[in-house]
């Protein structure tokens, strides 16, 4: 079950987000967003081995938690499933 991870500090580390993440289940893979967006922050792509892990994860970091205190809560949310992007609007 892929997460989409935002508002993570520019300099994130991949063993950062294993770390912070392992704690609620099995993480398959990690991928950070290369590139920095107009706010620079940046964003990341956390997999984990089982849906239940992931909602875990979801329910108890999504604009609770802080990688480095005074940057502000990550988001945490399910990634959207392949396909074109929706628009905005």
């Amino acid at each position: 079950t892929k997460l989409f991870v935002g508002n993570l500090p520019s300099d994130i580390q991949q063993e950062a987000l294993r770390m912070v993440f392992g704690h609620y289940g099995n993480v398959t893979n990690v991928h950070v967003m290369q590139g920095k967006s107009k706010s620079g922050q940046c964003c990341a792509f956390v997999e984990y081995a089982a849906s239940v892990e992931a909602e875990t994860a979801i329910l108890t970091l999504h604009e609770k938690y802080e990688i480095r205190p005074g940057e502000g809560n990550i988001i945490v949310k399910y990634a959207s499933s392949g396909g074109p992007r929706s628009s905005p609007y």
